[in-house]
């Protein structure tokens, strides 16, 4: 008897009822790819329950408000979600994902929904939706961009958790690529952070030894942008701190300008007298100006007027009447459009030469703010709004299949808990594996197939990280033709010339260490020639990962802000593909550079992605005894029940890996197709 539950609620089916599902974990024909259970299209009928349970969805006029904290049925169903599924046959658990209404056929008063369903990591994928990394709420670690931030950070550097403030050449903040200004630190966050915001965020936990390590907790994604900014509607703001003459009959001049000299810059920046202010942002703007004026004054017989100047544009003008001596208070917003180099000042005069005038400020202020958020600078002492800071337009999903496809990551469903993943990396999934025979299984009426893996498999495998266009990655890319930190494994296959890959959303990050200079940095610039620190120019760039370690030990070396020390120190926040410029143990590349741009005087440089994560797999699969047995054989419900992809399983005197189960039956015990992986070697 088959039984299936929607949200923990039965569902109605009927008699022609069939539940043909594929469990697959890994594809040989696509080794990058990670596979989940899945089913063939369903069809249940359209009963009085099953109508209530999708909320009447087939009345063309239907029309409902979503909860999403509310369970996916009745009159809260929306068909764009998926709904938890349950199917039972004989009591025993057959499958457990997610169920996506497909199409519904009605045909007089006859009414039928085609679903589908997947397994628990499908469903998984179907939460995250389209969700970018920016949607996840890192607002906790707002602060103070201050030294005390930066440095502090580096004892923090495999936390898993927070922020961390790399030491990155982005170009043009160095003296001599020893001493640095401030603005180079920017924020970086831990990819195992962004993992467990991306899976609380859908729904779900994951149980993965691997994420808890020292080394995976040391990997930060860092800033990306040009210049560190963050989004804001204040784009300046100050006031006078004590009463002053702004003009004075006594003193040579006709024209004075309000001052505000307790300011903070913005987008609009000061001079030194704090009366000019002048726009840098690189784009225009639509932006308030508020003014607020109060002081005394005296002019006989003429007026006192007041000027608000904008790109030599007078857009207002405000007249103090001549009545010998007064007090005067004015107060106002104007809305302008400014464009980069834009000058503002508030212009105070006599409207004639007249010698009696004289105007006194007692209180002042100004305010610029921008009518939408603009990407503003930030400064030593400004606020780090972090979510601001993240890399952008990247997809969760994208984020996490890169990850998976890093460490060669196997992700399968929990046997009690439908919104817990397991994960494990390949090199991890079968060790210590039971072994289980399944001889007498095999239907050997039907043919069996038996594959070289050659057969299925390119001539060549790559292992790639993102092309970018700084100037190391491109350098890198002229002269060896291929993308720094990747690798392309040659399998031997004489008879194809196809190519497999591994492709991630992030970008290799080259490290580079200068004659005389302990530090090692991850550089990002753009450069014009080929001397040190001369034609540098900052970019926007792809995303990176990299491995962040506290190095100590190196000599005295300062934060600047323009020529002042703001701190030295004699450690810096490393962060670069290699766990230690100086003696590295490890390397999140796929490849052994060709090159190094720095000098390494110890370490190892061959224990990286592929050699520890991949080189097992690829060994395994394109070895000349290597086979793919392809079967029909008869599970039980038992044996799905009990489905264990790390379970060995021996097939006539042969260890097998198992592979993909293709169209099980799960209405009625019959025969299937396996697909079978022979194990070469169960320790390499």
């Amino acid at each position: 008897m088959i039984e299936a539950f929607i949200e923990k609620q039965p569902v109605d089916i009927n008699e022609v009822f069939s539940t043909l599902i594929t469990y697959a974990i890994d594809d040989v024909k696509d080794f990058g790819a990670k596979n989940t259970a899945f089913s063939k299209t369903l069809v249940l009928p359209g009963t009085k329950n099953n109508n209530e349970l999708f909320g009447n969805v087939f009345q063309i006029s239907r029309s409902t408000q979503y909860n999403p904290a509310v369970p996916n049925f009745g009159i809260n169903f929306n068909a764009a979600v998926g709904a938890d599924i349950i199917v039972f046959a004989d009591n025993t658990q057959v499958f457990k994902g997610i169920l996506r209404l497909l199409e519904i056929t009605v045909d007089k008063n006859v009414v039928e929904y085609e679903v589908a369903m997947f397994g628990v990591f499908g469903g998984f994928i179907a939460k995250m939706g389209n969700n970018k990394l920016e949607a996840l709420d890192f607002s906790a670690y707002n602060h103070t961009y201050t030294v005390g931030a930066i440095s502090g950070s580096w004892n923090t550097a495999n936390a898993g958790a927070g922020y961390y403030y790399p030491l990155m050449d982005y170009g043009t903040y160095s003296t001599a690529k020893k001493n640095w200004q401030y603005g180079t630190f920017r924020p970086a966050l831990y990819v195992k952070e962004y993992i467990d915001k991306i899976f609380a965020a859908a729904g779900y936990s994951y149980d993965c030894a691997l994420f808890n390590t020292s080394r995976f907790k040391s990997l930060i994604v860092p800033h990306t942008q040009k210049k560190l900014q963050s989004f804001t509607t204040t784009l300046g703001s100050g006031n006078l701190i004590a009463p002053y003459v702004v003009i004075d009959d006594t003193i040579p001049r006709d024209v004075g300008l309000a001052k505000f000299d307790n300011y903070t810059a913005g987008l609009f920046t000061a001079n030194a007298g704090f009366n000019v202010f002048t726009f840098t942002g690189a784009t225009g703007a639509a932006v308030n100006i508020s003014v607020s004026l109060e002081g005394e004054y005296e002019c006989t017989p003429e007026d006192i007027l007041i000027y608000l100047i904008v790109d030599g544009i007078n857009v207002r003008i405000d007249r103090l009447p001549a009545t010998g001596t007064s007090a005067f208070s004015l107060s106002y917003t104007e809305q302008v459009t400014v464009t980069t180099s834009d000058v503002v000042t508030i212009n105070i005069q006599s409207e004639f030469a007249n010698p009696t005038y004289k105007l006194t400020m007692n209180t002042a202020s100004i305010g610029f703010e921008s009518l939408v958020p603009v990407l503003n600078p930030i400064s030593i002492g400004g606020n780090v709004t972090i979510n601001d800071v993240i890399p952008k337009n990247i997809l969760q999903k994208d984020f996490l299949s890169s990850i998976l496809k890093l460490f060669n990551l196997y992700v399968f469903d929990d046997k009690e808990n439908d919104k817990l993943l397991n994960i494990e990396p390949f090199v991890d999934f079968y060790a210590n594996a039971d072994r289980i025979d399944w001889t007498n299984k095999i239907d050997r009426s039907k043919p069996m197939r038996i594959k070289p893996m050659s057969e299925l498999n390119s001539r060549y495998f790559e292992f790639n990280y993102k092309d970018d266009s700084d100037y190391w990655n491109d350098l890198y890319k002229k002269r060896y033709n291929e993308t720094y930190n990747s690798f392309k494994f040659d399998s031997q296959f004489e008879f194809a010339k196809e190519v497999q890959k591994v492709e991630l959303i992030f970008s290799p990050t080259p490290l580079v260490g200068y004659v005389g200079e302990e530090k090692v940095y991850s550089t990002v610039f753009k450069r014009t020639g080929e001397v040190t620190g001369v034609g540098e120019e900052n970019m926007d760039f792809n995303i990176r990962i990299l491995q962040a370690k506290k190095i100590l030990g190196v000599t005295s070396w300062n934060v600047l802000d323009g020529a002042s020390v703001l701190g030295s120190y004699t450690a810096y926040g490393y962060a670069g593909h290699l766990d230690d410029p100086d003696a590295p143990t490890n390397d999140i590349g796929f490849g052994v550079p060709k090159e190094l741009f720095f000098v390494l005087t110890s370490g190892a440089l061959n224990i990286n992605q592929f050699n520890v994560y991949y080189s097992t797999y690829m060994a395994e699969i394109t070895d000349r005894d290597s086979r793919l047995l392809e079967g029909t054989f008869r599970l039980t419900r038992k044996d799905i029940a009990e489905l264990d992809f790390s379970k060995l399983i021996y097939v006539d005197g042969s260890l097998f890996r198992l592979n993909k189960i293709m169209d099980y039956n799960a209405t009625k015990e019959d025969t299937c197709k396996v697909q079978l992986l022979k194990v070469i070697n169960t320790i390499y």
